[in-house]
């Protein structure tokens, strides 16, 4: 790292304590060894840095020069361009290191402070403090500072004259870091650097990582990272990160040019099984959950975090196989597809994304579906094409807008090609047939948890039959001979209708309204004479139209049947 310079100038500095000697170091007096580490630091490229040391003495067992001192870069925004480092703020490091020789080799260990004699808390560890660090243009709040400690017994740091160069081997311990612009935290951090010659390593541990939205886009991580660099080429770096009790299991890879200050981290999930009566989306994201509940089905994808000079950027690939649950009033099962994310926060899905979705029920229940979309920073859905098979035509939606988190808005259904004996197979009810094809138009109409059809309408687009001759007719359509509810059921017979029309208004979940209106003849009631029939038909439909789809396991999915209470003539 070319932070490795201003070590080099440290390391110069105790090398030339070692070259003068101890006695020397110790005539020379604090102010003039802080003086000229201060000076060597400046050279390194910490131009405002300064070091005061504020007291020395020999350290027990003639190890070294026992130094206490208190380190300050000064602004780093100055430095950044000599160190090649998109850092400002400021840093501070104090405490108590012991500087020996071994065999020519100048070596910086940190150590306990003299009893009695201390001006910085006592530890073998030094102690770490920032003022408005801004690294790649996020700001790093550590309000509980953070410490440089020894990696056991190795010196924090060796120096070699005869060109072995030199080492470090530290760790860093920091309790938190508040990552303002990703509103990220990160807890029990610890970061070990070890430097061999041009050979680098680091290895790191969170804790734990959490996101401080409301509600959080995923749910707190265990993180590992570990890196590597040999000379001036860019960092290799793999990891790994867990949650959810073992629920999200992500591998992490990536690398980082320190030259061009570029770097990028992928994360890739393993497949995430969620259980039908499970917690849902909830157990590994909190935001999801809020729009989509109950969910279930397998889910994996990756997540990118990239570093430029213009800061971090985040994009994102989910991946879904049988997806099922709902969002508001909405339920949907067997969705699956690959969705890509432009960013993870906020949450950004360009439009033109596509998706299959087995069933759709928005109070009428669509099947064999597609759906491209987008998703905005505004929230809200972008639905730019949605087309559904129903009744063994199509139904196509125009294009739509809405919040997922709280449904508000209206959406019209185009239907075609409806094949009414299909319809009336969804319906079900015995001794009702009919032939021929319909067309319309479905309003729906979302408002919160209400889904509401508003003046639905599907009328024939030719000819055709409707048969009603049950076996054992309701009560409610028994009538004596001559009666007008007699009369109804002996036309519809085998009525051949020239003209048939539809209409469907109410509420999804409670009552809905069909009304029927047929113009033709039957050939054996009153020798085909033209009639016009009006027929309305009452009561939860809903559930009713959802016959026959119980291979998507739909809760409550009834096998209701028109009943004589259901139905009324006119």
């Amino acid at each position: 790292m070319r932070l490795g310079r201003a070590m080099a100038g440290t390391a110069a500095v105790v090398l030339t304590l070692g070259v003068v000697g101890l006695g020397g170091a110790i005539l020379a007096g604090p102010t003039i060894i802080g003086t000229t580490a201060t000076e060597s630091l400046r050279r390194a490229g910490l131009a405002d840095a300064t070091v005061t040391v504020t007291r020395m003495r020999v350290a027990d067992g003639w190890r070294g020069l026992l130094l206490e001192f208190a380190g300050d870069s000064g602004p780093l925004e100055t430095a950044a361009k000599a160190l090649d480092l998109p850092v400002a703020g400021r840093l501070g490091l104090t405490g108590a290191i012991v500087i020996g020789m071994e065999g020519g080799t100048v070596t910086i260990t940190s150590a306990d402070p003299p009893s009695g004699l201390s001006t910085v808390p006592s530890t073998a560890c030094l102690s770490a403090k920032t003022e408005r660090l801004v690294v790649s243009g996020q700001h790093l709040d550590l309000p509980q500072g953070g410490t440089v400690c020894p990696v056991q017994e190795t010196p924090l740091l060796r120096w070699s004259p005869n060109g072995n160069g030199m080492a470090v081997a530290a760790e860093l311990r920091i309790p938190r870091i508040d990552l303002q612009e990703s509103a990220l935290r990160a807890e029990q951090v610890a970061l070990r650097l070890d430097q061999d010659g041009a050979a680098r390593r680091a290895a790191g541990t969170v804790a734990r990582l959490t996101s401080m939205a409301k509600p959080a886009p995923v749910v707190p991580l265990a993180v590992t990272l570990r890196a590597a660099q040999s000379g001036e080429g860019p960092w290799t770096i793999d990891g790994g990160a867990e949650g959810a009790n073992g629920l999200l299991d992500v591998t992490l890879v990536g690398s980082y040019d320190q030259t061009g200050g570029i770097g990028r981290l992928e994360a890739v999930t393993k497949a995430i099984r969620l259980a039908e009566n499970g917690p849902g989306l909830a157990a590994i994201s909190p935001l999801a959950a809020t729009f989509f509940e109950k969910a279930s089905g397998t889910l994996s994808g990756k997540a990118t975090l990239a570093l430029t000079d213009k800061g971090f950027t985040t994009a994102g690939q989910a991946v879904v196989k049988g997806l099922a649950g709902a969002a508001g009033p909405v339920v949907v099962t067997g969705v699956n597809g690959t969705v890509a994310l432009s960013s993870l926060s906020p949450p950004v899905i360009p439009v033109g994304q596509k998706l299959s979705i087995g069933l759709l029920d928005v109070g009428i229940p669509l099947t064999d579906g597609t759906l491209l979309f987008g998703y905005g920073r505004d929230g809200r859905l972008d639905v730019d094409r949605a087309e559904w098979r129903w009744a063994g035509g199509t139904l196509r939606a125009d294009p739509f807008e809405l919040s997922p988190e709280k449904p508000k808005g209206s959406i019209t259904l185009h239907a075609d090609g409806i094949d009414a004996a299909k319809l009336l197979e969804l319906i079900a009810v015995d001794g009702l047939e009919a032939s021929g094809t319909l067309a319309g138009s479905l309003p729906v109409v979302l408002a919160g948890d209400k889904v509401t059809l508003h003046g639905g309408v599907l009328e024939s687009s030719g000819p055709g039959t409707l048969r009603y001759d049950p076996a054992q007719p309701p009560s409610g359509l028994k009538g004596e001979e001559g009666s007008p509810t007699a009369m109804l059921m002996g036309a519809l017979t085998d009525f051949r209708y020239d003209t048939l029309r539809i209409t469907i208004d109410g509420q999804a979940g409670g009552e809905l309204s069909a009304g029927f209106s047929l113009r033709g003849s039957n050939p054996s009631f009153y020798d085909g004479y033209p009639v016009v029939l009006n027929l309305k038909l009452s009561g939860a439909l809903d559930r009713i139209l959802r016959q026959n789809l119980d291979v998507y396991r739909i809760p409550d999915t009834l096998r209701d049947r028109l009943t004589g209470s259901d139905q009324k003539d006119h």
